[in-house]
């Protein structure tokens, strides 16, 4: 779990050191070039290679480095850093039925003139220094330039469950997409449609808005006015009696941000073991795709060897009856809580009180930052009570 500021970014390496070795990159979020960069360069050594980037949706909060790391390794054919077998993201492109070019007059250069002056938000000082106003281009176009095989699983279309569920990268390992459903991404093909009608563009069945549409993705919280799912807790008291109040679940309401809707999900499998990435989706999508792929209720909760938690542990993604459906001994928590004060209080709280599943049984909860917030669940009294290990380490092995 790489430190990607208030952002995601996460390695997984499956028979590292052998010939069988895969390397899937989720995400990659702030802190690239003095933090995740260097760290990459060390793991993904000479001679191995990247099989998956895949990059769950456009917030700059998933996607600032990936833009940094597409410009610096070049062509895809002779990359200067890693070679890349294939990316995944949905863009405009892989919403339609077929590539086109793009449309190329003043209307449009005038909407995405207009679209880069609302993305003014200044990136991220974390632990890196990196800095920069706006970026001077975007990822979709340093993909399609640069030639990378891009959603090719989903032969050009958008990485969806109704497009191909399961993506077998050897016989041991496969992906199984949970989210986005077709009807979360037609929704945010509308809501761009829409605004380009405000702007006086109608687009026709011939023309495609690639560079229009990933702006639109990555500002349309300034242009409809911010977060749309529930603010962090006003209380930051932990203790006893407040997990037990927040674990009941009765102030929780769910994200309806659009962007947040089309992201990719998915469980790892790998023999025996299943790990859940749950990007940023929301908790109903993930709830229902899961409860189609176990059915029997005898199985639940369905019991992951590791859960990423959803939205940087936002309890607007993070739904109790989703934490009741699900449960680990590993829970990863990814953010360093700069924007909205991730993770949630009542989340982790939820986590928690749940009943032990076995005699011995203790949840791992894996922080890859300090979280001030968030000391008092390190107390012993609270962790023995509740039976969790409060951890802050950015590796887990399996």
């Amino acid at each position: 779990m790489f430190q990607a500021g208030s952002g995601d970014c996460f390695l997984v390496q499956v028979e590292p050191d052998t010939d069988n070795e895969i390397n899937i990159l989720i995400d990659c979020g702030y802190n690239y070039r003095r933090g995740i960069k260097p760290h990459l360069k060390r793991i993904i050594s000479k001679g191995k290679k990247i099989d998956r980037f895949i990059i769950t949706h456009y917030d700059a909060d998933h996607i600032q480095g990936a833009l940094t790391l597409i410009k610096e390794n070049g062509k895809a054919d002779s990359p200067k850093l890693f070679p890349i077998d294939q990316v995944w993201l949905n863009t405009f492109r892989h919403l339609q039925f077929s590539k086109r070019n793009d449309l190329k007059d003043s209307k449009i250069e005038k909407v995405i003139n207009e679209l880069t002056n609302l993305d003014k938000r200044v990136n991220e000082v974390d632990i890196t220094g990196d800095k920069s106003a706006r970026q001077a281009s975007l990822l979709g176009k340093e993909l399609y330039k640069n030639d990378y095989n891009w959603n090719t699983d989903f032969n050009n279309l958008a990485a969806s469950p109704e497009n191909k569920k399961i993506i077998k990268l050897s016989d041991a390992l496969s992906l199984e997409l949970l989210t986005p459903s077709l009807s979360r991404l037609e929704n945010l093909e509308k809501d761009f449609i829409a605004y380009l009608k405000k702007q006086g563009v109608e687009p026709s069945n011939d023309k495609i808005l690639d560079d229009a549409f990933e702006l639109y993705c990555k500002t349309n919280k300034n242009i409809k006015g911010g977060f749309t799912g529930d603010k962090a807790s006003k209380t930051k008291v932990v203790s006893s009696d407040s997990i037990k109040h927040f674990s009941k679940g009765g102030s929780y309401k769910a994200d309806t941000s659009i962007e947040n809707g089309s992201s990719i999900s998915f469980i790892l499998h790998y023999k025996e073991k299943k790990v859940l990435f749950t990007g940023d989706a929301f908790a109903e999508d993930i709830e229902n795709a899961l409860l189609k792929a176990y059915p029997n209720k005898e199985e639940h909760p369905i019991i992951f060897n590791a859960i990423k938690m959803p939205h940087h542990c936002s309890y607007s993604n993070c739904s109790p009856s989703l934490l009741k459906l699900i449960d680990s001994k590993n829970y990863l928590f990814s953010t360093s809580g700069a924007t909205h004060n991730h993770p949630d209080v009542e989340t982790i709280s939820c986590v928690i009180s749940r009943d032990i599943q076995s005699d011995g049984y203790k949840r791992n909860l894996y922080f890859n930052h300090h979280l001030n917030h968030l000391k008092k669940f390190n107390y012993e009294d609270l962790k023995k009570e509740f039976n969790y290990v409060y951890i802050e380490k950015r590796s887990i092995e399996l």
